[in-house]
């Protein structure tokens, strides 16, 4: 059965019949689907924490969350002039595979390769540059490398006190350094081996069980305490204040710190730097968390961005005069998004989705003119608290494009009440009205400054969101029926049967009244420009 329906032109007022019979016709094929105009990968704005396998001289491997490796080149790496387990500094570029008892070492920019074949009765504890730390039977340790690549040599690490328990072991910033954490008469000290010849030195001891560390060639911080790696022996470790955050990493003579425990609400984390040499601070990135650390060369890596659309991993790195530099040498993807909601108009797509915690955000696509999408993925509304959804209620959460660029929706309350929210001109402001307790209701229609809500009540409200104002507010109740919103104008059924009426919302008059000639009262309203449907 197919009920005919017809456009009607407004403006000129033309008379086409709207026929309300039913009629009976032979039963019609779907017309074919038109191809898309555009795809578009619809993300969330959550940002991702990265991990990094691998960092070198000449690039650098992350991974997002449990996805796949990436490797990264940077653009501007110069291989040393010379790669081999006799020069330590080159292991700044050498990545470390192991494979049971062998540690396979290859230098990355020149293709220089070598083998560690960890000897009966010792075991693997840590690998950085050209070296291999390992431990035997009796708890001694052994600096591990290779001679023209094949046969193993090992170093006796000495001056590791006797008794003392390995606790942890870490690489920083130096690939002629490691770190040892270990526990020794109910006491928690760190010190560094050096990778050249064995030699260990303990730099901090405090109470802390695992206390925090990051260090370079230059300088050791840990249980914030800090240290010039060449300090003569005995020296003391200066205090520094504590704050909330983690130490990352020491880049030069800044100490990076990032990752707070507590961010105050309406602020993001950020990376920040201490200088070890006259204590003041300054912001590195700001909107970094996550994927914050060293690299063997002596600098860092980090993630910073305002959200995942534009999330990208930052190099660290000294300048000649003390400070940092940084440089974007990654973009990490965004991840896909539950669609929770989509709608278009003015040439603007609009999606409703997940955002970090529990919070949902809108977000847009530009339009070219046949209707492809254009550009970025813009964000385009604050957090907003999830709807709470009516049983059955497959239509919650409602959207309507308004064609100004915002867009509105319906939220509803605990109790089951609702309000028409409207967002969209900037990333800050929410302009709400609430429906005076109705509830189960719909938005009819809506376009600019006017939204067309219909209660479960039985009434209908057109809520009015002035550019101006902190709030809408309900510029016209009424019983509820056909109507659609264009501009000011409301359309809605006349006294008579057939008839289509305009009122200007503004001013409250009918201004046009547009008889079709159908022996009917219309039961379905829309209205597109000087179109009625």
């Amino acid at each position: 059965m197919i009920r005919p329906r017809r456009l009607v032109h407004a403006a000129v007022g033309g008379v086409v019949a709207l026929s309300c019979t039913l009629l009976t016709a032979p039963a019609q094929a779907a017309p074919g689907a038109d191809e898309p105009a555009g795809t578009v990968r619809l993300a969330t704005e959550k940002r991702v924490t990265v991990d990094y396998p691998w960092a070198g001289a000449s690039g650098f491997q992350y991974r997002p969350g449990t996805t796949s490796v990436t490797t990264v080149d940077y653009p501007d790496a110069v291989p040393p002039a010379h790669a081999g387990p006799d020069d330590l500094a080159t292991g700044t570029d050498v990545v470390n595979t192991r494979d049971g008892q062998k540690v396979l070492q290859k230098h990355r920019s020149t293709g220089v390769t070598a083998t560690v074949t960890i000897p009966t009765g010792q075991a693997h504890r840590a690998a950085v540059g050209w070296s291999v730390l390992t431990m035997d039977g009796t708890g001694a340790l052994h600096v591990l490398r290779t001679v023209d690549g094949t046969l193993t040599v090992g170093t006796p690490v000495t001056g590791f006190p006797a008794g003392a328990r390995p606790v942890l072991y870490r690489t920083g910033g130096s690939v002629t350094r490691l770190a040892i954490v270990y526990a020794l008469d109910g006491k928690t000290s760190v010190g560094l081996v050096d990778l050249s010849d064995g030699a260990f030195r303990t730099y901090v001891t405090g109470d802390e069980a695992t206390p925090q560390l990051a260090f370079n060639d230059r300088w050791l911080v840990a249980d914030w305490k800090a240290i010039r790696v060449d300090a003569e022996p005995g020296t003391a470790p200066t205090a520094l204040t504590r704050t909330g955050a983690q130490l990352e990493a020491v880049v030069g003579d800044q100490l990076l710190i990032g990752n707070p425990g507590f961010v105050p609400g309406g602020t993001e984390a950020a990376l920040t730097a201490r200088s070890l040499v006259t204590g003041a601070s300054a912001t590195v990135l700001p909107s970094s968390f996550g994927g914050i650390g060293p690299t063997p060369d002596g600098g860092a890596l980090a993630t910073a961005g305002p959200s995942s659309l534009d999330w990208n991993i930052h190099r660290i790195t000294p300048t000649g005069t003390g400070g940092l530099s940084t440089t974007e040498v990654a973009r990490v993807p965004a991840a896909a998004t539950g669609v929770q909601g989509l709608a278009v108009a003015g040439g603007e797509l609009f999606l409703y989705g997940a955002t970090p915690g529990a919070s949902l955000r809108y977000s847009s696509f530009q339009l070219d003119a046949t209707g492809r999408p254009d550009g970025p993925q813009t964000r385009r509304s604050p957090g907003l608290s999830p709807s709470t959804c009516l049983t059955g209620d497959a239509a919650c959460p409602q959207l309507e494009a308004l064609g100004d660029g915002r867009v509105s929706h319906l939220w509803t309350g605990e109790t089951g009440q609702e309000s028409v929210v409207t967002v969209g001109l900037d990333t800050t402001t929410v302009l709400s009205a609430p429906t005076d307790g109705d509830s189960s209701g719909r938005i009819g229609a809506g376009t600019g400054r006017y939204v067309l809500y219909n209660g479960g009540s039985g009434k209908q409200r057109v809520v009015d969101f002035p550019r101006a104002k902190t709030a809408g507010e309900t510029t016209l109740t009424r019983d509820r029926t056909a109507a659609a919103v264009w501009g000011q104008t409301l359309w809605a059924p006349g006294g008579t049967q057939g008839q289509v009426t305009g009122r200007n919302l503004k001013t409250g008059t009918t201004t046009t009244t547009i008889t079709t000639g159908a022996p009917c009262t219309p039961t379905d309203i829309q209205a597109v420009n000087t179109w009625l449907y």
